[in-house]
């Protein structure tokens, strides 16, 4: 556990204060922004807090969930983040993300987009698989489950997990059909608008995955971008093609002008003649061979478009999605992207061939004495250390085999043991964070995600010093699972 580290990316200045200006508005009919310069101090407003909102548990915690604060999480095994997850908060394993208003792309069941406006944008996705339909339902009794009267949003994960969501099957590069496995917000991050010379256009952070030309690649190494320290572009150093949709298949695939001149540019520009020989492989004397026949336009297939330029935008709320099926993209705003599902391929390579220690890549508990969830102890003794050390180094080794051989890296890395490190963002709300300390910093809690919650409380003890102070006090390893 001595590798584990907890950082801050941003937090919301003055949290305690904005809680008060919602707390205040509650109470009052004066426009509280204008009262902003007779505010108490932060740590008044943290004593209003603590006394007329905290104590006594009155149950209005809505002020609360106004601030926010998004940590960097590194070298905690997978399971910690896994946990974390599954929780109301914000989770980026890579910190690829696309921002708000980001068109995602669903089909019908016969794989048109056009023929009915089934797109959202992600966002709106987020909302309704957080907080459920909007079309709310007024109840006038007390509900099945004992719910009291009022109105309320219904679930809709399983809607949405059952939407087709249009990806890419990156070997024939024809669009099929996949499902959403989780919506996930990312908390507010640097974005970048890349333009592309057909007038689609992404906002997206430099690190999120786009599927290009010359395979997937993160939208800074696709373009060569280079960025000033407050942000802005200096530079972008290489053409980039990024694979787009809209095209239908017809009955000879290279018949399309168009597609040939940009795929003729671009094998000429990048000097691929010798690569594109090669993997050309023409169909010779087919035996008693018939064309089944297809309705045309029912299919689409990818094609490449050129990036025009790339501007910065400034920070804002970005979300992700997390992809379930063997294709782990999805179409936005016209342009295949990646999902959050991280490959993180190259450090079990690097384990492999002795680049890296190995316990630099696969986490294992020290030697000691534990106790199981039955409360019965065990000892975890230095030989069988050493042995699960092996057994994961022999994976890693396995790992290369298999990818060297052609497997595809979400393939290969199944098979690997699961609590290899990660490095993740995770953002929360005030009120979440408390929420999330209440479920995993207590004594029956997994051990490592207890550690977690250990390196991130004085963060928010000095980002929030007074409601931390009460939380300490009241509150914490009391499981209490609220506010």
């Amino acid at each position: 556990m001595d590798k584990f580290r907890v950082e801050v990316i941003s937090q919301t200045p003055n949290p305690q204060q904005v809680i008060y200006a919602a707390l205040h508005q509650d109470y009052t009919e004066n426009f509280v922004f204008d009262e902003r310069d007779s505010w108490p101090c932060e740590a008044e407003c943290g004593e209003i807090i603590v006394k007329r909102l905290l104590a006594g548990d009155r149950g209005h915690y809505g002020p609360l969930e106004h601030p926010q604060i998004i940590f960097n999480c590194g070298y905690f095994p997978h399971s910690v983040m896994q946990q974390a997850r599954t929780h109301r908060v914000g989770v980026s394993f890579d910190v690829q993300c696309l921002a708000a208003d980001t068109i995602i792309t669903f089909v019908d069941c016969d794989g048109s987009a056009s023929k009915t406006n089934l797109s959202k944008t992600i966002e709106e996705l987020y909302d309704l698989w957080t907080n459920g339909e909007k079309a709310i339902r007024s109840r006038s009794i007390r509900g099945r489950n004992g719910e009291p009267p009022g109105e309320y949003r219904r679930d809709s994960k399983q809607r949405i997990r059952k939407m087709r969501l249009r990806v890419l099957n990156e070997q024939t590069g024809l669009f099929e059909v996949g499902h959403i496995k989780d919506v996930m917000c990312s908390g507010i991050q640097p974005v970048y608008k890349v333009t592309l010379e057909d007038g689609k256009t992404l906002e997206c952070t430099t690190n999120h995955r786009l599927f290009t030309a010359n395979g997937w690649q993160t939208m800074k190494d696709a373009v060569g971008l280079t960025t000033a320290s407050d942000g802005n572009v200096v530079s972008i150093a290489k053409n980039s093609y990024v694979m787009c949709n809209g095209l239908s298949v017809t009955d000879d695939l290279y018949t399309d002008k168009s597609w040939l001149e940009e795929c003729h540019e671009y094998i000429h520009q990048n000097n691929l003649e010798l690569e594109f020989a090669k993997a050309y492989s023409p169909i010779l004397e087919p035996q008693n061979w018939q064309v089944k026949p297809k309705q045309k336009g029912r299919k689409l297939r990818s094609h490449p478009v050129k990036v025009k330029s790339v501007e910065y935008v400034g920070e804002q709320m970005t979300y992700d999605l997390e992809v379930d099926g063997e294709w782990h993209n999805f179409v936005a705003n016209g342009l295949v992207v990646h999902n959050s599902l991280r490959y993180t391929g190259n450090q079990f390579l690097d384990a492999a061939t002795g680049k890296k220690d190995i316990e630099d890549i696969f986490y294992l508990r020290p030697v000691d004495y534990y106790t199981d969830r039955e409360g019965k102890k065990y000892y975890y003794s230095p030989e069988q250390r050493q042995q699960d050390l092996e057994w994961c180094l022999e994976a890693a080794k396995r790992y290369k085999i298999d990818f060297d051989g052609g497997m595809s890296e979400e393939h290969a890395r199944g098979k690997l043991p699961f609590d290899y490190r990660q490095h993740f963002v995770v953002s929360f709300n005030l009120r979440s964070f408390l929420h999330f300390a209440d479920l995993r910093n207590k004594k029956n809690a997994q051990l490592e995600i207890q550690k977690l919650c250990e390196m991130m409380w004085p963060h928010f003890e000095n980002w929030a010093p007074d409601i931390a102070k009460w939380y300490t006090t009241t509150r914490l390893g009391k499981a209490r699972l609220a506010p």
